[in-house]
């Protein structure tokens, strides 16, 4: 198991009163999404209802049927686009396809979307990997995405990060805690979220430098520390 020193218990509150906050406007955002599909059915519904007082007015009065299909196209409408599209959910496709300038706040919701499949030893990890792309964020903005600065960030975040959950996540339940080598895929999977929160400090640290050299070769770093739990995937 790889050896990883104690966070400060200060950080680790910063961290989860960050975490508080991201939820906060995470839930906003969805009840904006939800208020905007409520307005849109209200809308269709009273679209509909103005068609159809503008047919009977234009043809001298409809039939009851008529208007008794227009209530239930109305119902039929407002609760299929009440309902749909559904709140989006952020994907690991999602952190590939996202612009650089995006490619924090997505990891941060899709890391925070697995949350729930991760053991809670992590989640100290997770928290802290939430804070640290909290501070990379401005720094991504200005970078180029040709460099090989911004290749080394969106390999940690695109394919190492989505590697190591996703592979503890495939772990059958009865098998992460069981040692395997000398760990158990729990164990692992939290080392390498603490490596992982590690070298984002450290590409942040860089950026701030604008030591984009140092930056370019931490993937040699990362390649000999990452812990994987991919070996223990047919335990």
């Amino acid at each position: 198991m790889a050896e990883r020193r104690p966070v400060p218990l200060s950080i680790l509150r910063e961290a989860r009163k960050q975490r508080a906050l991201r939820l906060r406007r995470a839930r906003q955002q969805r009840w904006q999404w939800r208020m905007r599909r409520l307005r849109r059915a209200i809308a269709a519904v009273v679209a509909i209802a103005l068609a159809t007082i503008a047919a009977g007015i234009g043809f001298g009065g409809l039939p009851d049927n008529a208007y008794l299909l227009a209530m239930l196209l109305s119902f039929v409408t407002f609760c299929v686009l009440a309902i749909y599209p559904p709140t989006p959910r952020a994907r690991a496709e999602d952190l590939i396809e996202a612009d650089l300038p995006e490619l924090a706040a997505t990891t941060e919701l899709w890391l925070e979307s697995r949350r729930n499949a991760l053991p809670p030893p992590a989640l100290d990890a997770v928290d802290m990997i939430g804070a640290r792309l909290e501070q990379l964020a401005p720094q991504l903005e200005t970078l180029d995405p040709a460099s090989p600065a911004s290749r080394e960030v969106r390999k940690l975040l695109t394919e190492h990060l989505p590697s190591l959950v996703d592979s503890y996540a495939r772990v059958p339940a009865g098998l992460r805690g069981r040692d395997h080598a000398g760990s158990t895929p729990a164990a692992q999977v939290t080392d390498g979220l603490h490596v992982i929160a590690r070298e984002i400090e450290a590409m942040s640290f860089d950026l701030s430098r604008n030591d984009l050299d140092s930056l370019a070769v931490r993937g040699r770093f990362l390649e000999s520390k990452y812990v994987t739990t991919s070996g223990n995937e047919n335990s």
